[in-house]
């Protein structure tokens, strides 16, 4: 019977570094590329908590890993033997890849006295579930009535701006309940 768990932390590290690719591609040449690409990303995971990494030295490397990631297909997709398929493509980029390569080097210039870990995405993450969760509490998701020609990111970003408005001028969420008095119980 197996097992397994989630892996997390140190246990995803091992798999980074010692997974046997060959097991998986039979075309050897595919296999070597992904480790290519999986070492470079550890490098840069372990370069970003060095306590001193100069964030030149650190965006050059990343922009040589992110080169790999988009290493395109070429050849003929009809032709079989000459045909190599590529990593990924452009649209493949996650915010999180942009971050890394193109804002962590200047955090690592800037804040080089304490490094990478007073940075954290728990907050950008805490405000996507936010959004999320009120979006779809709603009964007209993306679309319907006046809203018939707007995305859902679009209806999300005037809601958020919405609430920034109100915040930033002092206007009140909400209104008090206007007290009434009965005259019955003046008597």
């Amino acid at each position: 019977m197996w097992t397994s768990t989630s892996l997390t932390g140190i246990d995803k590290l091992k798999v980074l570094q010692n997974f046997n690719l060959d097991l998986l591609f039979l075309n050897k040449s595919r296999a070597q590329l992904i480790r290519q690409l999986w070492n470079g990303f550890n490098e840069l995971y372990e370069d970003m908590h060095k306590q001193r990494i100069n964030g030149i030295e650190f965006k050059k490397k990343a922009l040589e890993w992110i080169n790999l990631f988009l290493t395109p297909s070429s050849g003929n997709p009809n032709h079989p033997q000459t045909f190599v398929r590529g990593l990924y493509r452009p649209n493949d980029i996650t915010p999180y890849i942009h971050t890394l390569v193109y804002h962590i080097p200047e955090f690592l210039n800037l804040h080089s006295n304490f490094g990478l870990i007073g940075f954290s995405c728990s907050a950008v993450e805490k405000k996507n579930h936010q959004h999320v969760v009120h979006f779809f509490r709603k009964t007209l998701k993306d679309g319907g009535g006046e809203n018939i020609n707007k995305s859902a990111i679009i209806e999300i970003m005037e809601w958020e701006n919405r609430n920034l408005y109100f915040f930033s001028h002092d206007v009140p969420v909400f209104f008090e309940k206007i007290t009434t008095i009965n005259v019955k119980d003046m008597q």
